[in-house]
């Protein structure tokens, strides 16, 4: 997979309630599933808001091998989690001990992308530490095909670029293939050009001797008379 082929995928999970979406998710295995409350941290209140009740999911990509975070609001099915576990990304307990886990993440539950500050409350620390272990190796799994991902686009580069430089070599070559021939044409041009000399001054050559030997005839004939 390249990262252009990531990117689309990311912009699929911008358009969470659109055909692709729907069609990216139809892809993705659960590998954890539990019931939460997430809360967001609103900076211009300076306070938690409760964001939604639901299943709190860790999804895998078949094609991508690509996790996700996703989880929607009891009843509305509103998106109200929606990112990538990734290696930055920090679990720290918080709001009330053991079961809750606050971190940043970069969430595209609203359509757009958003830096914020959740907070996943579970039903019991030992959920909690489940969803725990299994983001970490969804995160750890997710910089590993980011890192193939920009290998791949690395090598695909530098074969584009190899590209271009057998193409200027091709070119290069192509051009002094042409200088070579103007040369030769230069060359075979000179070379008629003295030809076309040459016959000239043999004409003028044959032309002289001509006249020469008129001069000669007509001095033969008057001592003749």
């Amino acid at each position: 997979m390249s990262m252009q082929q990531h990117h689309e995928g990311e912009r699929n999970l911008l358009k969470i309630d659109t055909q692709k979406a729907r069609e990216y998710e139809e892809k993705e295995s659960e590998v954890f599933k539990a019931r939460a409350k997430m809360f967001r941290f609103e900076k211009t209140e300076n306070k938690w808001k409760e964001r939604g009740v639901g299943d709190i999911r860790l999804l895998k990509h078949a094609d991508t091998k690509i996790s996700r975070v996703l989880m929607r609001r009891d009843k509305t099915l509103k998106v109200c989690a929606n990112h990538y576990p990734s290696g930055h990304m920090k679990l720290e307990a918080s709001m009330g001990g053991e079961k809750t886990w606050v971190y940043q993440a970069k969430d595209y539950s609203d359509g757009v992308s958003k830096d914020e500050v959740l907070a996943i409350r579970f039903t019991t620390a030992e959920i909690a530490q489940d969803f725990k272990k299994q983001f970490e190796v969804c995160a750890k799994e997710n910089e590993e095909e980011w890192s193939k991902i920009k290998e791949d686009d690395k090598k695909e580069e530098k074969k584009e670029d190899d590209k271009k430089e057998e193409k200027k070599e091709d070119d290069k070559k192509e051009e002094k293939k042409e200088d070579d021939k103007k040369e030769e044409k230069k060359e075979e041009d000179k070379k008629e050009e003295k030809k076309e000399e040459e016959k000239k001054e043999e004409k003028k050559e044959d032309d002289k001797k001509e006249e020469d030997k008129k001069e000669e005839d007509k001095k033969e004939e008057k001592k003749e008379n």
